[in-house]
């Protein structure tokens, strides 16, 4: 479950990129190349598919930044930022955060949802009646996909930001940061599970064979991520206990 590479460095913080994204560059080209209207050239349906995970990578990228800018003029020291292909999971120096903080970046990542959502679709209404076809429906897709994702957000389950709120919540109730972390990472793994059984139904039961597959890959995802955040949050705990002796 370890990220697969290093991106950057910035604010002293590293951002790692995980795994999760391979799934990412083969579907969301592979869902543009299908879904989109097979009158245009097979190169010029790949194009815009792999040009719609490009902008989706950075548009992902630059909400993490923006979260993490917050955390750290809030005085949280953050030590890294693994990014998920449905967001990111900072690693954070628990004696500087807060329940009220893990609040804001909460609420500040799902506005930055909504507000990117917002610009692909207005972007999307002035190309409507242009000769921009292509342009057009790539950003009416990337719309698509970020007001999925803003809704995906409000599972409370980590690393997504519904389960941030969660460990606040729970956190204000003086459970403890680590327990807080591993309930809403274990509800997020359930979360995740319960998805992918449901998609399966889907499959058999209707035959929708893309909504199936889009559903079943997310729950996946969504368990592999929200199990990485639960071991990050056990790995701290085990660091918390040993540092005494060191």
């Amino acid at each position: 479950m370890r990220s697969i590479a290093a991106l950057v460095r910035l604010f002293r913080i590293r951002f790692r990129i995980h795994y999760t994204w391979l799934f990412a560059i083969i579907l969301i080209p592979v869902a543009v190349i299908t879904q989109f209207s097979a009158t245009y050239p097979l190169w010029q349906r790949a194009v815009l598919g792999v040009f719609a995970s490009f902008l989706f990578f950075v548009a992902i990228t630059l909400r993490e930044l923006v979260i993490n800018f917050i955390a750290v003029r809030r005085g949280v020291k953050v030590d890294n930022v693994t990014l998920f292909v449905f967001g990111g999971l900072s690693q954070a120096d628990k004696e500087t955060t807060s329940p009220s903080v893990e609040l804001l970046l909460a609420v500040s990542g799902q506005l930055f949802n909504v507000m990117v959502a917002g610009v692909f679709s207005v972007i999307y209404f002035v190309l409507k009646d242009t000769e921009h076809i292509m342009v057009q429906v790539l950003m009416q897709w990337l719309a698509f996909i970020w007001f999925m994702l803003a809704i995906l957000h409000f599972v409370p389950g980590l690393p997504l930001d519904g389960g941030r709120v969660l460990r606040a919540v729970l956190w204000r109730l003086h459970i403890g940061y680590e327990k807080a972390t591993r309930i809403a990472g274990w509800t997020g793994w359930a979360i995740g599970l319960a998805t992918t059984a449901g998609a399966i139904v889907l499959l058999v039961m209707t035959r929708e064979l893309f909504a199936g597959i889009l559903l079943v890959v997310t729950g996946i995802l969504l368990q592999n991520a929200a199990t990485y955040s639960r071991r990050r949050g056990q790995e701290s705990l085990v660091s918390d206990v040993q540092m005494p002796g060191s």
